[in-house]
């Protein structure tokens, strides 16, 4: 016998149905135990994991929380069957225009600004701020921020080939090394050192490729040193040169000099704030990488050593930019591991002297951490959601690279200190800076870390608002607080490790690595002032004062640092006012706490405030409570009520302590101070009124009550007790 057919108007579904009812066929009602495992009374009633496309925005879930403008999802216990499905999702927009991730840059023109990208962590952390602290001079800013694009100064096609001596050039080439160590490792110094000796001898031999890649090379030598603005000419020269070469002669027929000049004009603009056109040309690159087979790894060893080598260090550097470009901007990489048939695998030790060869280059630190950053931008941010047991994964594989980390710097020829000395007290003697290579390697380590685990921190935080909900013993509770522990203890770390970076060593004036790294790592501190899950307290303020420091010395050069450094002073005063506040609220807590204990002095009768009455009727009130204070005409009566005669010290008799005990006009509130009506000034107005309360008080127990400065603050009660004090009513 079929079943009655219900009409569609009264059909009802669930989400989705239990795993017995699924077997059964049987129709589910969607609870837990639902009907039919109840009735089978001891049949246990199991739901399977929420598919994925019901934890992206625009879903409705009973288990999506909102920060702000960003989406945060969670799954309850009872939706999951284990605790280690948690997942977090880390879209910061939505499908509004208001969270469209186009943008305008500086010329104008709208691009894509991806979920990984700085501007729009920004914007999150804008917009939490926003809510727990109101309008300020950070959260007043536009969260539209336009991302800056420098025009090019020289037009390539009109350039001529600038005049350099060799001791010039050597210069220029010991400053491109300290740029790019731990970055590009394209050709080994002694090459570059042979090839600025033709340059200068004008030798008739010498190649268009190799010349291009020489003047792109000094440019970004002349561009890290900018002493003056001859450093800033000569690196435009050398550059739109070398560009020059490049499109007339290497862009028609892609050769492995092909890849390697236009991943040097890659980093050039990267450090001239030019990041659109860095992207476009990085593309062109990698196309012609992927055109040469230079990816395959089994291909570069079938070439003779040197070249191998030379295809292998090529691709690490593509690698690595492509992977800084993609998780700054938050765009897809355009190169991938899983087209590198390359398998992570332990790293066999060198014997003594032996250096590595084409096979070695794979273990490279960072072409390791770059496949780190590539599975976070795409597992992570291309799906817009991390579960516990994804981040518990990678976390793995940085486990891995730490162990393996000694062992991977002989790869990238950051090994040898002796080297590395030799060649930064020499201009002639150059090539890689072991200091400033393992520098930018542990800063990208920590970014990595920063970029896995914030979406953590913003859950966290987000959560923060509503923590009595929450059991802080489950695992997965505290799964994520460790999480987001680790982003804010990596973000201090990065810090720390660039400010040794930028002021303790020799370092180039332009670091876009590094200005970057350092604000994404300022900005999750400045959310981890919301953080107020359990006991601790970040301390974070010296962190961010370094950071400030550091985009402002790299700023000198690079407008987009100075925004950033602008953009983080903004920051630091709005968790200054949050902090404050809380603080306050702390305070009146524990007052209203103390109330309860010992009484409230403020619930006795009291004379009516004189703001809500005439002074007339404020002195006649006065008079009746007997609290009236001594004037001109009862100076001597007021004397005699309040000088003690033989008093008892055992016991304080109560009309000693009644005039403490007035509460004047200016103590009717003991309430926040309105900080945000001082802007930035934090405290200023509360100290000019204690100063001006100090100049018009008398000397005398005389006080005039009537002074408008009174009214118009809220001020401490006990500052003002100093002014009415009755000991001044003893003195002679």
């Amino acid at each position: 016998m079929g079943r009655t057919k219900v009409d569609p108007r009264f059909r009802r579904r669930v989400a989705r149905a239990c795993e017995s009812c699924k077997r059964r066929k049987a129709k589910c009602n969607g609870a837990l135990p639902c009907d039919q495992c109840e009735a089978r009374s001891g049949g246990t009633c199991r739901y399977g994991r929420m598919p994925q496309l019901a934890l992206l925005p625009g879903r409705d879930s009973e288990a999506r929380v909102h920060l702000a403008e960003g989406n945060t999802t969670v799954l309850s216990s009872e939706q999951v069957d284990t605790v280690d499905a948690v997942e977090v999702a880390v879209s910061t927009g939505s499908t509004s225009s208001h969270g469209s991730p186009m943008r305008q840059d500086s010329t104008g023109k709208y691009i894509y600004v991806g979920e990984s990208a700085s501007l729009s962590l920004l914007e999150t952390v804008r917009s939490a701020l926003r809510v727990a602290v109101g309008p300020c001079a950070f959260t007043n800013e536009s969260a539209r921020d336009p991302m800056h694009e420098s025009p090019p100064k020289t037009r390539f096609e009109l350039a001529r080939e600038p005049f350099l001596d060799l001791g010039l050039s050597h210069c220029l080439a010991s400053q491109f090394f300290l740029a790019v160590s731990g970055i590009l490792d394209l050709f080994d110094p002694p090459w570059l050192a042979d090839q600025l000796e033709d340059c200068n001898q004008q030798s008739l031999r010498r190649s268009t490729s190799s010349s291009a890649v020489v003047y792109l090379a000094l440019a970004i030598g002349a561009q890290g040193r900018a002493q003056s603005s001859v450093d800033e000419d000569l690196a435009e020269q050398c550059f739109a040169y070398g560009r020059q070469l490049v499109m007339f002669n290497l862009m028609n027929d892609p050769s492995l000099a092909t890849v390697q000049a236009v991943m040097l004009m890659t980093y050039y603009m990267m450090a001239a704030c030019q990041h659109n056109a860095a992207f476009v040309n990085l593309g062109v690159a990698v196309r012609a990488a992927y055109t040469l087979g230079i990816h395959i790894h089994e291909t570069n060893e079938a070439f003779d050593h040197e070249i191998g080598l030379a295809r292998e260090r090529a691709w690490k550097s593509l690698r690595v930019c492509d992977l800084f470009l993609a998780a700054s901007l938050g765009r897809p990489p355009a190169t991938s591991e899983s087209v590198s048939n390359i398998a992570w695998l332990p790293i066999e030790p060198l014997q003594d002297g032996q250096r590595p060869g084409v096979s070695e280059q794979v273990f490279s630190a960072m072409f390791r951490i770059c496949n780190v950053f590539e599975r976070i931008l795409v597992d992570v941010y291309a799906k817009k959601a991390v579960g516990l047991d994804l981040a518990d994964s990678i976390s793995e594989q940085h486990r891995q690279w730490t162990q393996e980390l000694p062992r991977m710097l002989v790869v990238d020829g950051l090994d040898d200190l002796d080297k590395a000395d030799a060649a930064a007290a020499s201009s002639s003697n150059f090539g890689l800076s072991r200091f400033h290579g393992c520098g930018i390697v542990t800063m990208a380590y920590y970014y990595s870390i920063v970029l896995l685990t914030r979406p953590f921190l913003a859950f966290q935080v987000r959560q923060a608002a509503k923590r009595p909900a929450a059991n802080p013993d489950d695992r997965s509770t505290q799964h994520v607080a460790m999480y987001a522990d680790a982003c804010v203890s990596s973000a201090v770390k990065g810090i720390d490790v660039a400010y040794e970076y930028v002021f303790g060593l020799i370092t180039p004036k332009r670091q876009p690595l590094v200005v970057n790294s350092v604000f994404i790592s300022a900005l999750c501190l400045g959310l981890a002032h919301l953080d107020t899950f359990g006991p601790r307290k970040w301390p974070v303020d010296p962190s961010l004062d370094r950071a400030i420091k550091i985009l402002e010395h790299l700023g000198e050069f690079n407008i987009q640092s100075v925004r950033y450094a602008r953009t983080c002073t903004q920051l630091k005063e709005a968790v200054t006012i949050h902090a404050t506040r809380k603080k306050d609220r702390l305070l009146h807590e524990n007052e209203r706490v103390f109330r309860s204990i010992f009484g409230d002095l403020r619930a006795t009768e009291r004379p009516r405030a004189f703001n809500g009455g005439s002074p007339a009727a404020y002195t006649e009130s006065l008079r009746q409570t007997n609290w009236a204070f001594p004037t001109s005409e009862t100076s001597e009566t007021s004397a005699k009520l309040l000088t003690p005669s033989a008093p008892d010290l055992n016991s304080v008799q109560e009309q000693f302590m009644l005039p403490t005990l007035v509460n004047f006009p200016a103590q009717v509130s003991c309430q926040s101070h309105h900080y945000e009506d001082y802007g930035t000034e934090l405290g200023e107005a509360a100290r000019e009124a204690s100063g001006e309360a100090a100049q018009q008080s008398p000397a005398r127990t005389v006080i005039d009550f009537s002074a408008g400065h009174f009214f118009d603050l809220e001020v401490p009660l006990f500052p003002l007790i100093n002014y009415a004090s009755p000991d001044a009513s003893f003195q002679s």
